[in-house]
C-alpha cells in the first residue's frame, strides 16, 4: 500500500464515525506514533510475555526478525571517526544489533573481524582490571554511552562496522492544493520535492498492524482483519 491507500483507509474509518475534519499532515503524525509503537513493540514483545515465562522479542522469532528488517543499517567507521576509542553513532540510531572493528594482521597478513563485547558499567571495571582476559586490540569490548556514543575499549582510534536498527523514515502524505481539491504527489520527499511523499517503510504484512494502531490512536477499536479486508478493497480499487 503507498502512503495515499493508507490515508485513505483511516479517513474512510474516521468519515464513518463522524470525527470532524482531520488532515492529511495530522493523519501522518498519528502515523508516525503507530510505527514507533509498533517498533516498540515487535523489538522487545511485550505482548508474548507471560508471568514466569521469557518474553520473545527480536532475535527470538523468525516472524519478528523479518518485520524488523526493513530498518537495519550499517555504519563504517575509520580510525578518523574514534578519536579515543569513542563512536559518534548516526542520528538515526535506535538500537544496537552487534560491532565489530577491523584491524590489520602481520601474522596473516590481511585484515581480521573481531567481534566487541557489549558491557555494562560495572562488567567494565572488572574487563579492565582481570590479568586472565586482557583487554586488547584482539579482544576489545565497549560500553554505550549516554549520548548517542559508544567508548571502545582499549581507548584509541579503531576502525568497524556497527549494525544496528535505525529509525523509521517519517511518513508524508505529498500533495498540492488548488481550492480544496488535493492532489496526491506520489514523486519522493526531499528538500527539492517539497510536496513529495515519504512512504512507510514496512512490510506490506505489518502495514495492516500500523493502521490499526493509527486507528485507536483516534479511539477507534477495530480488529486487523477488518482493517486488512478493507484496505485490501481500496488498494485494488487504486483510490
Amino acid at each position: 500500500m503507498t502512503i495515499q491507500d493508507i490515508h485513505n483507509v483511516i479517513l474512510f474509518y474516521l468519515n464513518k464515525e463522524q470525527n470532524g475534519h482531520i488532515t492529511h499532515e495530522e493523519i501522518d503524525l498519528v502515523l508516525d506514533r503507530a510505527q514507533m509503537a509498533l517498533f516498540d513493540e515487535y523489538y522487545n514483545n511485550p505482548r508474548g510475555h507471560r508471568p514466569n515465562q521469557q518474553v520473545i522479542g527480536y532475535g527470538e522469532s523468525q516472524r519478528l526478525n523479518d518485520a524488523l528488517s526493513p530498518f537495519k543499517a550499517t555504519y563504517t567507521f575509520t580510525n578518523s571517526d574514534s578519536s579515543g576509542g569513542v563512536i559518534t553513532l548516526p542520528s538515526n540510531y535506535m538500537y544496537l544489533l552487534s560491532l565489530q572493528t577491523t584491524r590489520f594482521s602481520n601474522t596473516l597478513s590481511r585484515n581480521v573481524m573481531n567481534a566487541v563485547t557489549v558491557l555494562n558499567e560495572e562488567e567494565l571495571i572488572y574487563r579492565l582490571e582481570s590479568q586472565v582476559v586482557p583487554v586488547t586490540l584482539d579482544g576489545p569490548i565497549c560500553i554505550m554511552n549516554n549520548s548517542n556514543q559508544i567508548q571502545l575499549f582499549p581507548d584509541v582510534a579503531q576502525a568497524g562496522k556497527v549494525y544496528y536498527f535505525r529509525r523509521p523514515a517519517v511518513p508524508k502524505f505529498g500533495y498540492t492544493q488548488s481550492g480544496r481539491a488535493i492532489t496526491y504527489n506520489p514523486t519522493q520527499y526531499s528538500p527539492s520535492v517539497l510536496t513529495g511523499s515519504q512512504q512507510l517503510e514496512w512490510r506490506e504484512s505489518d502495514l495492516n498492524n500500523l493502521i490499526t494502531k493509527a486507528l485507536i490512536d483516534y479511539g477507534l477499536n477495530l480488529n486487523s482483519p477488518d482493517v486488512a479486508q478493507f484496505a485490501q478493497l481500496k488498494t485494488q480499487e487504486g483510490q
